[in-house]
């Protein structure tokens, strides 16, 4: 009996969800090389063109990038996060950084001691506004909470499911009254998995938006951890608990994936020594989670490449409106 042959949207959902994973767990970096069309036709018994409209597909959401001679490659924004580092080695890092932006401060004609006010200046001019679309409590709460703390931002939350059900808040037809949030974003912001809607959204209304690859650290930890026995996952909403499962499912260790509600379930379950991650958001709720295993580190949502995206944004946004006040 011949095997049933996925649709071409059965395809692009299996290999989106297989990258984008992938990218989470730190198992792919930008430019890395992926299956070719063939391959990927013979392990899913589907024509090869098929597959290949489906790679088109994901190069339009920007998860793939094909070039010459049908090579496909991870695309460069899906890129995970370099390692935070601690102590002394993280002292030297932060002078070295330090001392590269004070020369290149002085080459470009800024003293030394200017160089803080310009900075400043470069980006607080403007208070810029920030939508996190997302589907979920937790990762809304995670995206808002680093762009106010650690860009200075005015960032609220947008769920993304009402306007996918909305066709045509979506689309932003005539008449149709898109959310506040969203008419007075200067940006938008959200994760690789709602990419795509997210560009609709954006180019509908007019709107810059920056896809916040997140960097791998947590991820990979945890599905390391899951190779030695039961590790788990405390959330504060189901949907992120049930994202995480999707995450975790391609690991060798999928089976010892434990996700956990706070306020429903019983994290009380959790053994002393097994490791644990615990959302910010989940972590609030439960009032400080205290006693959950050995809790996993938390770490910066935003990639060195994602935060590099954004802070270009904030600063060509301050430098344009000291231009404009400038006259010029």
């Amino acid at each position: 009996m011949l095997p049933v042959h996925p649709r071409r949207d059965e395809v692009i959902d299996k290999l989106r969800q297989r990258f984008l994973s992938a990218s989470h767990l730190g198992l792919l970096q930008p430019g890395d090389k992926l299956p070719s069309a063939r391959d990927i036709a013979r392990e899913l018994h589907v024509d090869r063109r098929v597959v290949f409209a489906a790679y088109r597909m994901l190069e339009r959401e920007g998860v793939v990038e094909l070039r010459q001679r049908s090579s496909i490659y991870f695309a460069p924004a899906a890129a995970a996060g370099a390692d935070n580092g601690t102590g002394d080695a993280r002292d030297a890092r932060q002078a070295e950084w330090v001392v590269d932006a004070l020369l290149a401060g002085v080459m470009r004609g800024t003293p030394a001691l200017a160089l803080g006010d310009t900075l400043h200046r470069a980006v607080g001019t403007l208070r810029l506004r920030v939508a996190c679309l997302e589907c979920n409590d937790d990762q809304i709460d995670a995206l808002c909470a680093e762009l106010r703390a650690d860009y200075g931002l005015d960032a609220c939350g947008v769920e993304i499911d009402p306007l996918r059900d909305d066709t045509a808040r979506l689309a932003g037809d005539e008449g149709a009254e898109p959310p506040a949030a969203l008419r007075r974003a200067d940006l938008l912001v959200t994760t690789p998995f709602h990419a795509s809607e997210v560009k609709v959204i954006g180019e509908r209304l007019g709107k810059p938006w920056l896809v916040a690859v997140p960097r791998a650290d947590v991820f990979s930890e945890l599905a390391r951890r899951l190779a030695d026995g039961p590790a788990y996952a405390v959330v504060a909403d189901p949907r992120f608990a049930y994202k995480l499962g999707l995450i975790f499912r391609p690991t060798a260790g999928a089976r010892n994936f434990r996700a956990l509600v706070a306020e429903r379930d019983d994290v009380g379950q959790i053994p002393a020594g097994a490791p644990v991650y615990v959302t910010r958001l989940a972590h609030e709720r439960l009032g400080g989670a205290p006693g959950l295993g050995r809790r996993i580190p938390d770490a910066p949502v935003f990639s060195t490449a994602s935060a590099r995206e954004l802070l270009a944004f904030i600063v060509r946004a301050n430098l344009a409106a000291q231009t404009v006040r400038a006259g010029v």
